[in-house]
Formats: structure tokens, sequence, C-alpha cells
């Protein structure tokens, strides 16, 4: 989970998405489901994004060259 992750085009559908909870809730009078706009709404302004972190940590042998003298020695 990311803060601050998505783009406009995300955000404008997650918008699209609490109006219609709410509007839905509206015709089938149950208010009370009108609630479940509210996470919606809020993961909207922190800008959530759920998807997986390509920065993963990569498995593996690192071998870091470094500019030294025991460099040079072994070209």
């Amino acid at each position: 989970m990311k803060f601050f992750g998505i783009n406009l085009a995300q955000m404008l559908l997650r918008y699209y998405a609490m109006m219609l909870v709410v509007i839905v809730a509206g015709f089938i009078g149950q208010w009370w489901l009108a609630l479940l706009a509210f996470p919606i709404f809020i993961g909207t302004m922190m800008g959530l994004s759920f998807k997986k972190d390509d920065k993963a940590p990569q498995k593996g042998k690192i071998i870091r060259l470094e500019d030294s003298t025991t460099l040079k020695k072994a070209m």
C-alpha cells in the first residue's frame, strides 16, 4: 500500500464509485449503506495505491566494483 500513488484517472474512477454507492443507497432507502462510501472517499483523498511495489529486493549475489588500487593491479 502506497500513499499518493494514483493518477487523476484512478482518482476520478474512485470518485464515481463513491457517488454510485451513495446514489444506490439513496434509491433503495438504506442510508446506512452510504457509510460504505466513506472508506472510498478516504482512500481517494490519500491516494492509496494497492499495486505491488516494483522495488522489491532482488535475490542473488551483488558484486560492487570500486575504483581502488587492488582492482587496477588485477587488470
